[in-house]
């Protein structure tokens, strides 16, 4: 029979030999990603239904969702359009530019 590892007796070690075995460590895993706002910001030069449009092919918001961001991006300065992952905003921020339109990304 063999005996449990608490039952054997301790067997001397030689000077050069390592105290434990050393066991690869696991891969550090990534932490929850950053969540961010993409906000809609006030530009009184841009056309109102172009901002709408330009909400609409970008989010896929329908219409009516759409055009409630515009007019309150248009009377409180800026709308919250969504909150998505640090890496995703900035793509959606980059698209909006290339629109013209004016959008910012702000910690959540």
């Amino acid at each position: 029979m063999s005996q449990s590892p608490a039952d054997r007796p301790e067997v001397p070690r030689r000077p050069g030999d390592a105290a434990e075995p050393v066991r690869p460590s696991a891969p550090p895993r990534p932490g929850p990603l950053a969540l961010c706002n993409l906000v809609l910001q006030r530009d009184a030069r841009a056309d109102l239904m172009a901002v709408v449009r330009g909400v609409m092919e970008l989010t896929r918001f329908p219409r009516a969702e759409a055009t409630y961001k515009m007019w309150e991006a248009h009377h409180n300065g800026r709308s919250v359009l969504f909150r998505t992952h640090r890496e995703r905003a900035e793509l959606y921020a980059e698209l909006f530019a290339d629109r013209g339109l004016t959008v910012s990304v702000e910690p959540a």
